[in-house]
């Protein structure tokens, strides 16, 4: 029993700090976080402004280095990775969705969904192919050629959702998705979220303020001054 239960955990935090020095002056962001995260669950990190949300999701997401800790994805304990391997681990099993959208904004829909998968070596025929399906998926199929300046915020972030899941992600991170969205948009963001969480069994880890956005999670991680409240 114990092994299925380690076979659950896909995200484990062990003592993650993360201190800033500016000068001569320290912040501790974390200040040392334990946790685990199952396989399929869509959690959502919640605390007030300065509590640290959107720093650990960078430590989960591998995007920023903790000072002290150890953060382990899949059993693979990231912190004997080197940046490289770190970046190709990124490149292959974790998905990003960010509030400003990051679009490339010279290229189509379906190209700035399809260039990450590209990346990863794939042929241009698989890519299209796979790009178009997941745009469709996120309802974008009339929007497949269209550039981001001609799309609304709500278009642009499916485009970027798509983007984040077109490889099929170990773990989705959404860093508040919905942050430049209007109600409507916003609650469409997170049916769609949804819908991959239950369809896909898609793990997502999500940073949000809005109290409203807890009825579409598993399970809430709520910081205050660092540490799990």
């Amino acid at each position: 029993m114990e092994n299925n239960a380690e076979n659950d955990v896909i995200i484990e935090t062990k003592d993650v700090t993360r201190i800033f020095r500016m000068g001569e002056v320290e912040v501790r962001a974390l200040g040392g976080v334990s946790l685990k995260i199952k396989r399929g669950e869509f959690v959502a990190i919640m605390g007030s402004s300065g509590s640290g949300k959107s720093t650990f999701l960078n430590q989960l997401g591998l995007l920023d280095i903790p000072t002290s800790g150890a953060v382990i994805i899949d059993s693979v304990d990231t912190s004997k990775m080197s940046e490289k391997e770190k970046g190709n681990f990124r490149l292959h099993n974790l998905g990003y969705v960010f509030q400003d959208y990051a679009l490339l904004p010279e290229l189509s829909a379906i190209e700035n969904v399809y260039l990450p998968l590209m990346m990863q070596g794939k042929s241009k025929e698989e890519c299209q192919k796979t790009a178009s399906l997941v745009l469709i998926a996120v309802g974008l199929e009339d929007r497949l050629n269209q550039f981001p300046s001609k799309m609304s915020g709500g278009q642009q972030q499916r485009v970027s959702i798509a983007r984040a899941l077109a490889h099929k992600p170990r773990v989705l991170f959404a860093d508040e998705p919905c942050a430049n969205l209007d109600s409507v948009a916003s609650k469409q963001i997170l049916e769609l979220f949804k819908k991959f969480n239950k369809e896909e069994g898609q793990t997502i880890v999500m940073v949000t303020h809005e109290d409203w956005h807890m009825e579409y999670v598993d399970r809430i991680i709520r910081l205050k001054d660092g540490v799990l409240e």
